[in-house]
């Protein structure tokens, strides 16, 4: 089956997540940079392509390391850590060459003066060159895109070949058959046997007629073979063994493939399996470097087996893409999921389906795994095109009511069209949007119903934005009371926004109750707090779906979503924080606890909400390209320098930001001002033109 992963089923399964976790050290590569985030989801670093330099250290010796090589710059006065080093590998040459790039523009070119000027320099340096080499920014995981960073190997198992001779063709043939049918097995194992085939022999030879038999495991003896041939008429008169195809057990074989693997560069983790059912052994690397990945495959692909020269190693590189969803969601949308499958089995694709993950098992992780990197692309538009659902649309505009921003009667109007139907309503009420997740059938129904609903729908939301004395008593009681005023889920308390506020959904009479109780402001005896330990931290309603965090608060999944996206929302920089014990809690979550519990979509939002708001409050050091729609940034800078955009190559001005390549910022900008055509309608008026070798206004006498 060619093109098809060795050792993966094509089919769909439920399998347990083992030593497959891989780490994240969550930095991630958007608008052309390197962003490193920290806990709250905060940028602590922006790095981009121009911030690096690297160099290709030619003539080394060929037992250099990292290590060597790092003490070796120290000694020219240039420090940098191994982990900078990369060394390609390379075969059958007096000297190797060695990669190194730091995040510092200038390196390269220092690097390669002093090793260039031979002068200063010991004995040992004489036969080293350096030259400059393109340096990008390091690749990054990242659920957007689909990541190469794995090798499968295969290799066949140790095996031993036999051959068994009969007096007459009838038996050997009849035993041909039985071996061809699967009758006869070795140790249980089906295996290969050649047609019989005649010796030189008379009649009378017990030589004259024989059976390979090939790929037999190496522990097979004589006494196992004429166990098989169980029927005493099929007996063969004499049964030879042949020696193993090679001796390294198991164990050994793994380990030394994995040692070849390691020279294209550092493994994350690895893990082998040489007792699988089957000819072949195998394996599999996940690399930290996807440019690694690719050369362990390039260079051991068809290569031969250092423990066997007669056989090769099989390396293929191995595609990537991950998805976290919501196991409601998943739910809903999985015949959806294993009908696009069928597709992705024709192109020998992977797709595996994890169990629950999250403290509240809220979340189902897939995979989709392939050897060939458009068709894993491919596979996730499709998966991405269906858990995006479909947005509640009306005559081509998005169908949304006020009264949806609480849990009152239109929200619970809307969870009884979601069971009715058998879809999953999703609720954005940061983009006031509805989206819908099922079978096509299904969704579109529900739209209708929705679309009618709403059109019915006339009660309105008012806000009410709270003074910090009124956030209080609201805080021990007062929501309370208005909520038992009004009725179940006509009140939501809003503490993430600022101000913080009470949202009322209904007629004006009773947002004037919901006013009066406020001036009012009575004070309940004895109480503390308004809420209770099932409210969720932000609506200050039963959590629907709740996130626990481990500071002990409870959040509907939906408000948690919320809570963390809109973390840049204020004045203050991008921080996701606790909103428990009223809005006193103020923990920061860390990264880890975000993503246990986000999706792996909401994940991704919240830091590429967290980039882009860093990249507004930061106009200073960092602008957009303005060409529209492009999105990659630059670095600012006080003198004038050109930046070429990596991705739609427009040149523009690193001082003032604008795209005048040939002329200075001031010639622009006069230019732009009018105050160059006022400049060129006064030279015409007065005879004067431009020198074409000085490029300098002269007065030629007309």
């Amino acid at each position: 089956m060619p093109g098809a992963i060795a050792g993966m089923e094509v089919t769909a399964r439920i399998l347990t997540l083992t030593r497959e976790k891989s780490s994240d050290n969550f930095a991630r590569e958007l608008c052309g940079a390197l962003a490193q985030f920290e806990s709250g989801a905060q940028v602590s670093k922006v790095s981009l392509a121009t911030d690096f330099s690297a160099a290709r250290i030619n003539g080394l010796p060929v037992d250099s390391s990292p290590t060597s090589v790092s003490n070796l710059l120290s000694e020219v006065g240039i420090e940098c850590t191994p982990d900078c080093v990369r060394i390609p590998r390379q075969n059958g040459t007096l000297h190797i060459s060695a990669d190194v790039k730091l995040e510092d523009p200038a390196f390269a070119k220092l690097l390669c003066t002093k090793l260039n000027v031979k002068s200063n320099l010991g004995a040992k340096f004489l036969q080293l060159e350096a030259v400059k080499i393109p340096a990008g920014i390091h690749s990054s995981p990242n659920v957007r895109r689909v990541e190469c960073k794995k090798v499968q190997c295969s290799w066949y198992k140790p095996s031993r070949t036999a051959w068994l001779n009969f007096g007459n063709g009838e038996i050997a043939k009849r035993v041909f058959d039985k071996f061809s049918l699967h009758v006869y097995r070795i140790l249980g194992l089906t295996v290969h046997c050649n047609s019989p085939t005649k010796g030189g022999g008379g009649r009378r030879d017990p030589h004259a007629w024989t059976l390979m038999l090939t790929d037999l495991p190496t522990n097979t003896t004589e006494k196992d073979i004429r166990s098989a041939v169980s029927s005493p008429h099929d007996s063969p008169r004499n049964v030879e063994l042949g020696e193993p195809s090679y001796e390294a057990d198991g164990e050994l074989a793994s380990a030394t493939v994995l040692s070849l693997l390691s020279q294209a560069g550092p493994i994350e983790w690895s893990q082998a399996n040489t007792e699988l059912e089957g000819k072949r052994a195998k394996a599999i690397a996940r690399f930290y470097e996807e440019s690694d990945a690719r050369e362990a495959a390039r260079s051991f692909h068809d290569k031969p087996l250092p423990f066997c020269k007669s056989m090769k190693l099989t390396a293929q590189l191995v595609s990537t893409a991950k998805f976290k969803l919501a196991t409601n969601i998943f739910g809903a949308v999985q015949s959806r999921i294993r009908a696009a499958n069928q597709t992705w089995k024709k192109q020998h694709l992977s797709f595996k389906i994890y169990p629950s993950a999250g403290l509240g098992q809220q979340y189902r992780v897939l995979k989709i795994e392939g050897q060939i990197a458009k068709d894993v692309a491919s596979a996730k538009e499709t998966m991405d095109k269906i858990l995006d659902g479909i947005i509640v649309m009306g005559h081509g505009e998005v169908l949304w009511t006020p009264s949806l921003n609480n849990n009152g009667d239109t929200f619970h109007k809307l969870k009884k069209i979601q069971q009715d139907h058998g879809v999953v309503i999703v609720r954005n009420r940061r983009k006031s949007e509805l989206k819908l997740y099922g079978s096509p059938e299904k969704c579109s129904g529900a739209e209708s119903v929705i679309a009618n609903m709403i059109s019915a729908e006339s009660s309105t939301v008012h806000i009410i934005s709270l003074k910090p004395e009124e956030f209080q008593w609201a805080c021990i009681g007062g929501f309370k009371m208005i909520a038992t005023a009004l009725g179940e889920n006509h009140a939501t308390f809003d503490i993430v926004s600022t101000p913080k506020r009470i949202l009322i959904g209904g007629s004006d009479k009773e947002y004037e109750i919901a006013l009066k109780i406020i001036r009012k402001r009575e004070l309940i005896p004895q109480a503390k707090s308004a809420a209770v330990e099932e409210d969720c931290s932000v609506c200050w309603t039963q959590a629907e779906n709740p996130v626990s965090t481990r500071c002990n608060h409870v959040y509907c999944i939906e408000c948690f979503e919320s809570l963390c996206t809109a973390a840049g929302s204020g004045e203050k920089d991008f921080s996701t924080r606790c909103y428990g014990d009223m809005g006193k809690c103020q923990v920061v979550f860390d990264l880890e606890e975000l993503q246990e519990n986000l999706s792996s979509k909401a994940f991704e939002d919240i830091l590429e909400a967290s980039f882009a708001s860093h990249i507004q409050r930061h106009p200073q050091t960092y602008r957009y390209c303005p060409k529209p729609d492009c999105g990659m940034i630059y670095r600012t800078t006080n003198k004038m320098t050109f930046n070429t955009c990596a991705k739609c190559l427009t040149v523009t001005c690193t001082s003032c930001h604008n795209p005048h390549e040939g002329k200075t910022c001031a010639e622009y900008k006069d230019e732009a001002s009018g105050g160059y055509a006022a400049l060129e309608k006064l030279k015409k008026k007065l005879g004067i033109k431009d020198c074409p070798k000085w490029a300098a206004e002269h007065i030629f006498a007309g």
